[in-house]
């Protein structure tokens, strides 16, 4: 009855890990993928404004005005946007199904956001990102390839090396 049982917990072990390293490897190949465009109306004209990652590096800040780590990380954000934005494009994200407009709003104005806000009013631009949490920040090179990808809230220095290494210069 023994000998029973290891196998049947072996193939348990082994099924798991199995499972483990194809969910792994599946997500990566997501974020590896070549991005097609963005088309997600702006916050501020209410228009349809297409992100074109090909005409430079692209930052996408994917938020909702509510978290804590989005509202922390916000004035690093801005502070890197004035720093790069000759460089590279810088987007915000919110995640409206999951938010109310008018506090996106006042996140916007508190956080003094030049940068263009888009609308993900459906929640498939953050599910197609990953969707694992607040904020998210997904770095897109000219050839549309994510090249980083950051989940929660870090220090201005480790997020600037992400905004380097978008650049080539890491």
């Amino acid at each position: 009855m023994n000998k029973v049982v290891k196998i049947t917990t072996g193939t348990i072990i082994i099924a798991a890990f199995s499972l483990m390293v194809y969910l792994g490897y599946s997500y990566l190949n997501k974020l590896k993928t070549e991005l097609s465009s963005i088309a997600l109306s702006e916050l501020s004209t209410g228009e349809e404004v297409a992100v074109d990652f090909a005409e430079k590096p692209t930052v996408l800040s994917i938020f909702t005005s509510w978290c804590p780590y989005c509202n922390e990380d916000a004035p690093k954000m801005v502070a890197l946007h004035e720093k790069y934005k000759d460089r590279i494009n810088v987007y915000g994200i919110n995640v409206t199904n999951r938010d109310e407009l008018s506090e996106v709003k006042s996140y916007v104005e508190q956080h003094q956001i030049t940068y263009p806000v888009l609308l993900d009013k459906t929640g498939d631009v953050y599910k197609y990102y990953g969707g694992d949490g607040f904020p998210a920040l997904c770095f897109v090179n000219t050839d549309g390839e994510i090249i980083d990808y950051i989940i929660g809230s870090l220090d201005q220095d480790e997020i600037e090396a992400s905004f380097k290494k978008l650049l080539g210069e890491t």
